[in-house]
């Protein structure tokens, strides 16, 4: 089972990392605060994934403590978007609403692609992988 869950794990980083280029390249493009703050989300899903297929052979007590860095990790997206959300204060300009709607439509079907991919493993091998799914 580990092979397999080791391959859903990775497909899960590269669409998280595929789509991080796509939403902030978006984001950018049109000036919106929370396409960023989710693109910024997706790169930390990628990087948690990315973690865990590498954690996914490593002994109990080395993944404990993979456990304490992957919370850290997910400060970030909360840090960076309150700093773009406090540059846009400077520049109120609405984000174009056609672009904004179409990539977020994008994300929603890349989520639900991951939560799928991983769901049939959540609750096997402890908290790494319940932390894949819920990444």
């Amino acid at each position: 089972m580990t092979g397999t869950l080791n391959k859903a794990v990775r497909m899960v980083a590269i669409l998280n990392l595929a789509y991080f280029g796509i939403e902030f390249a978006v984001a950018v493009w049109i000036g919106s605060v929370s396409l960023f703050a989710d693109s910024i989300d997706f790169l930390e899903d990628a990087s948690v994934n990315l973690l865990i297929m590498v954690a996914l052979g490593w002994t109990v007590r080395n993944r404990a403590r993979l456990g304490m860095a992957l919370a850290g990790i997910l400060l970030i997206p909360a840090l960076a978007t309150l700093w773009t959300a406090w540059e846009k204060f400077n520049i109120p300009i609405p984000p174009a609403p056609v672009p904004l709607t179409l990539t977020a439509a994008g994300a929603i079907l890349v989520n639900l692609s991951c939560a799928l991919m991983l769901a049939r493993y959540r609750d096997h091998s402890g908290s790494l992988t319940r932390a894949a799914f819920l990444s």
